[in-house]
């Protein structure tokens, strides 16, 4: 099982580097995509997201941002010209105090994710209501707790990535879900609506190897991978039932992963030609099925068609779509950018449907 060791005090502090490269163009289209507006979250104060790493219905963002003075930390945007720095639980102690990332967002803007707590230094699960940082004191004998999704029932799902443990935050306790059959660890990175717990789980002592999990009333059920494939993973689903996420490609742990969806026993392959050794994932999915991912580039997928997200928002941006992580009903994507004449830090922006748009 992957052990996501948590970002040192020092790359907390510095802008989120990002690699700059071309997505592979489109499929030929059936029907013209949508186009977007773009706007680029950013305060009058300076302050500005670099990974908006969730979005819920209104279209507010939650994830990391780089704030004057301080070092970069989590942030809750509820209007892309307005950030809210979310603090740590140690506010007396000026080197872990912003030491905050955000990774979910429900409809009551409750953020969920992480901060650190000292003596000893440990990463802890952590819940934002109205800005005031909750540690959840989860799994406390883990070193790296991360919350990682969170629905408007209030539910939390997330992970302690030092013992491999998938757990469910509700009514105030915690749930340790259960690996797959054979199986000793796990991961969850959503959660649905109605309480689905979204991740993988190793189906052997072999940690290397896990399949995409979808855990139901503390249930593990084993979506499959692709052929070949001994790593899956499930990131979101929607409300018909259709999930994405990522598999690796004739390989587990490590080998290179391609964009799935996962829907009706089957598992697709979102962008076979993908190639090489590069990395993708589809990471949210909407009602109506739409769904926004990474890989060499931000790209949305609809109607059949993946498309290069920068072919669709407004050319004289002089932004380039790196990788979208989050899609809501209204079709609003969070997603992050650079510059195409300074591709060093990472910009969140808001990408919002415009069918007037014209480039």
């Amino acid at each position: 099982m992957r052990k996501r060791i948590a970002r040192a005090l020092a790359l907390l502090a510095a802008p989120v580097a990002v690699a700059a490269a071309a997505v592979v163009p489109a499929q030929a289209a059936a029907r013209a995509p949508a186009h977007y507006q773009l706007t680029v979250i950013k305060a009058a104060n300076g302050a500005f997201g670099n990974v908006p790493y969730a979005i819920n219905a209104a279209g507010h963002t939650a994830g990391l941002a780089s704030f004057p003075g301080k070092n970069q930390s989590a942030y809750l945007s509820t209007s892309p010209t307005q950030l809210t720095s979310l603090p740590g639980i140690v506010p007396n102690d000026p080197t872990l105090a912003d030491a905050t990332a955000a990774y979910g967002v429900n409809s009551s803007d409750t953020v969920v994710g992480s901060a650190y707590e000292t003596l000893p230094i440990r990463e802890t699960a952590v819940v934002w209501r109205n800005g005031v940082p909750t540690d959840l004191r989860i799994l406390p004998t883990d070193g790296h707790v991360q919350a990682r999704a969170i629905n408007d029932a209030g539910q939390i799902a997330g992970t302690g990535f030092d013992t491999g443990t998938a757990w469910l935050y509700q009514n105030g306790q915690t749930s340790v879900l259960p690996a797959l059959p054979g199986g000793h660890a796990a991961e969850a990175f959503g959660i649905t609506a109605d309480g689905q717990v979204l991740g993988l789980s190793s189906t052997s002592n072999d940690t290397s190897n896990a399949e995409a999990t979808v855990w139901r009333d503390g249930t593990p059920r084993d979506l499959g991978s692709l052929p070949g494939s001994t790593w899956s993973e499930v990131h979101a689903m929607n409300a018909s039932g259709i999930a994405v996420g990522a598999a690796g490609v004739g390989g587990g742990e490590f080998s290179p992963r391609h964009p799935v969806m996962f829907s009706g026993g089957k598992v697709t392959d979102l962008w076979p030609d993908l190639g090489g050794s590069t990395f993708g994932a589809a990471q949210a999915i909407n009602r109506s099925g739409t769904i926004v991912g990474d890989g060499r580039g931000g790209w949305v997928y609809s109607n059949g068609v993946r498309t290069d997200l920068t072919t669709l928002i407004p050319a004289d941006s002089g932004l380039r779509i790196t990788a979208a992580y989050g899609i809501n009903d209204a079709g609003q994507i969070a997603a992050s950018a650079v510059s195409t004449s300074n591709r060093h830090v990472s910009f969140a922006v808001l990408l919002t449907p415009d069918s007037s748009a014209t480039r």
